[in-house]
């Protein structure tokens, strides 16, 4: 028995931005199911796995205009929740037989949203599950975490990766148990990366405007020659167990590396190679239609991807100047706008960076326009003051991170991002690499500290 779905979203990151996303998700009806940390507990077998350590409601508070908006919760009720588990378990099976039934159906679309230096560890938990017509949409800070993606799944072959979506969010979101607060509007941009519709002559090869994708003919996967706008699937059978992934290679553990295994190893290959582009295709395309309904609520654009690259590039550029002396200052933002020490040290990384950005490849292809409107450091300047001016009480997401005690900072894929940059094309970044160990150095003292602490 088959039926015609719309396309499930799994969030990888049930935080602020996650859930942000989840609740207009609701609110479009768009299906989405949360992936939590762990599987659930197994102390009572006889509890069944949807009430076992994730909530099912979802509150939402819009305090982005107090005076405009109601201020009181939305609920969000009968949320889909699934462990973050690599594979059958023959224990959990015995408590929950659909979950483990469904647990190794494909994803189709993946919203990650989790910090950077989480990314690796929580996509290796669910790789059996991805395949080269999943669309992977990259909701974060910093750079470098595709590549990273790629090159630790053993996805070299372009034919083999996923499709992949950048995006970019300036709102603001905090959540508390189960209650996210929307405390600042802003915008999103996505826009994909390497699309089944680009010219693969052109590294920063570009789509067709929004209006034009959805007119393009999507070929029909379940042999029908009338394309619908969501794929067929089919139902999995809660009856039968089904073969456990890898099919190809059963013994191999997922606590493994990945980086000698291809995708082959984790589905059947398809007859065709028109049947995959087919499937990367529509998966994309229902990708970029769901987050377009989300257009007027969110602020959201569809970009080139040249044009989002500029963005991403100008952003970098605002947090590898503004987190690693907000953290080690322990500062608010309008701290260093007005602290003439703080502003000077935010100018100096700025001028390294742009240095940095104007010998690398990534600004080399862009378009000469975009190179001077958001690229000059005239430009970067006034984008980061800016915004230090605007969101003068808030910290920055580096210090909150320190503030809560994290292990890890996201400094790697800001200011370590810089620094690579700058080993590719033989400059030098002596500042970028200075506040890259200085944060570093500063969790790991926190660390230390609380060990002593708990001794």
């Amino acid at each position: 028995m088959s039926k015609t779905i719309a396309p499930r979203f799994h969030i990888l990151g049930p935080g602020g931005i996650g859930s942000l996303f989840a609740y207009h998700f609701h609110h479009k009806h768009i299906p989405f199911t949360f992936f939590q940390r762990r599987a659930p507990s197994l102390v009572n077998k006889n509890e069944p796995f949807d009430t076992l350590d994730s909530p099912s409601t979802l509150k939402y508070m819009d305090l982005t205009n107090p005076g405009k908006n109601s201020v009181e919760p939305r609920a969000v009720n009968n949320i889909a929740w699934e462990p973050l588990y690599p594979i059958i378990d023959k224990e959990l099976f015995r408590l929950d037989p659909v979950y483990n039934e469904l647990s190794r159906q494909p994803i189709h679309q993946l919203l990650v949203t989790t910090k950077t230096y989480q990314t690796l560890d929580a996509i290796s938990k669910i790789r059996h599950r991805l395949r080269p017509w999943t669309t992977i949409v990259l909701m974060q800070n910093g750079m470098g975490v595709r590549e990273e993606i790629c090159e630790s799944m053993g996805w070299t072959d372009p034919r083999e990766q996923p499709n992949f979506v950048q995006g970019i969010i300036s709102h603001g979101a905090q959540k508390t148990a189960n209650t996210i607060v929307h405390t600042g509007q802003g915008n999103v941009w996505l826009a994909p990366i390497d699309p089944v519709f680009a010219d693969s002559s052109s590294k920063l090869a570009t789509i067709p405007s929004f209006d034009n994708l959805l007119k393009v003919p999507l070929p029909s996967t379940n042999g029908s020659s009338a394309a619908s706008l969501f794929p067929t699937l089919t139902q999995p059978s809660i009856n039968v167990l089904s073969t456990p992934y890898p099919r190809n290679n059963p013994d191999l553990p997922f606590t493994a590396p990945f980086s000698n295994s291809s995708f082959s190893a984790f589905y059947e290959p398809l007859a065709s190679a028109e049947h995959l582009l087919a499937l990367r295709t529509r998966s994309l395309f229902e990708t970029l239609y769901s987050f377009n309904q989300l257009a007027a609520d969110m602020n959201l654009k569809l970009l080139m991807p040249a044009h989002l690259l500029t963005l991403q590039l100008s952003k970098l550029a605002v947090n590898a100047s503004v987190n690693p002396i907000g953290t080690l200052l322990e500062a608010q933002n309008g701290v260093l706008y007005e602290k003439p020490e703080a502003s000077q040290a935010i100018r100096d990384l700025l001028t390294e960076c742009h240095k940095i950005l104007t010998h690398s490849a990534e600004y080399k292809a862009l378009p000469e326009n975009f190179q001077k409107e958001f690229l000059s450091l005239d430009a970067l300047n006034k984008t980061t003051f800016s915004i230090l001016k605007a969101s003068a009480p808030n910290r920055c997401s580096t210090l909150q991170d320190y503030l809560k005690g994290s292990a890890m900072s996201e400094i790697d894929y800001m200011n370590g991002y810089f620094i690579k940059m700058a080993e590719r094309s033989n400059v030098d970044a002596p500042l970028n690499c200075m506040v890259t160990e200085k944060v570093k150095e500063k969790f790991a003292l926190a660390r230390k500290t609380e060990n002593r602490a708990t001794a």
